[in-house]
């Protein structure tokens, strides 16, 4: 969430004259995460979140609109779409695609600890859960392919080093397909920043923009990257955490449990790659937010080398299928 669209006042009364949620009080743009542009606005009924599209097409936007819709029906705590005074739930502002929803309660857990770590096991876990089925037609866009296409954009911005060992690690994936492992619907974004938590209980999950049909264990191996790692260090009791209250509801299979490593690397590898893209092309915006890609790397490197690994057998070892 950032802001790359600016919107005026008198753009915003017209907006919600066209809904039955009050007059516009206030509003303000929302400064965190780096895809769409986000407003808080504030009526006379209560607060909302307006979010205008910036690269999802009018045609696309459905489909995760409906997943809301579907996770919503599940029990899962998600953004609500607003539907306006003629049942539409997605509209035009400025020439993007628009919504609005409601604003959840709570707030992101800049540190979390390991009982975070627990809920958004058993949160992700009950996602994959209730969209076993469920049929969504978008595809991941992040896959090996992609990564190459980012490395030939930046590579002339990067260090010997830096391009010496994403090729390397690009390699490594290719040797080590992941096509037979469980599919299903991921958010493939489950960062710290896209979730809500109020009283330590987990109150939101935001911004399933980057949702897909893929790999099940990459997202969790998306989500462990984040939430068990410490300014960028591997936090084993966190991933014992994350792992333990996941599979407490959807059991690893022993093929997922030999690919985690792997995946763990992938997820770190393609993170990295879209955060230096976003700093060698830095998207132009009012309000945007870089994240550093070193922290990537730096898991990148631990995952590789496994130096947090304890003599004992334990999940993160590959060779354990307990």
């Amino acid at each position: 969430m950032s802001v790359f669209t600016r919107i005026t006042r008198p753009q915003l009364d017209q907006f919600f004259s066209t809904y039955t949620l009050g007059e516009v009080v206030g509003f303000e743009g929302i400064t965190d995460g780096i895809d769409n542009t986000n407003y808080w606005v504030t009526t006379t009924q209560g607060s909302f979140v307006l979010t205008l599209f910036e690269s999802l097409t009018a045609g696309e936007l459905p489909h995760f609109l409906e997943l809301l819709a579907h996770l919503g029906k599940n029990s899962l705590s998600c953004p609500r779409p607003q539907s306006d005074r003629q049942g539409n739930s997605l509209r035009q502002l400025n020439g993007k695609p628009a919504a609005v929803f409601n604003r959840l309660s709570g707030a992101a857990m800049a540190s979390p600890s390991v009982l975070h770590c627990q809920e958004i096991g058993l949160q992700l876990a009950s996602l994959h859960r209730c969209t076993q089925g469920y049929v969504f037609p978008i595809k991941s866009g992040n896959d090996l392919s992609w990564c190459q296409t980012v490395l030939n954009k930046i590579r002339v911005h990067l260090s010997t080093t830096d391009r010496a060992l994403i090729d390397d690690e690009l390699a490594f994936q290719a040797e080590n397909n992941t096509v037979n492992l469980p599919r299903g619907v991921i958010h493939a974004d489950l960062f710290r920043d896209n979730v809500l938590f109020a009283d330590d209980r987990l109150s939101g999950l935001l911004d399933f923009y980057s949702a897909c049909t893929d790999t099940l264990l990459l997202d969790v191996a998306i989500t462990a990257n984040d939430w068990c790692c410490d300014d960028g260090r591997v936090n084993t009791e966190k991933f014992t955490a994350l792992l333990t209250a996941y599979e407490s509801l959807r059991p690893l299979e022993p093929l997922e449990k030999r690919h985690w490593p792997t995946l763990l690397r992938a997820a770190a590898l393609r993170f990295w790659l879209s955060r230096l893209e976003h700093q060698c092309y830095p998207r132009p915006g009012d309000i945007t937010q870089q994240k550093d890609p070193l922290v990537f790397r730096s898991i990148l490197l631990q995952h590789r080398q496994q130096t947090y690994l304890s003599s004992n057998v334990n999940i993160f070892n590959p060779r354990s299928t307990a």
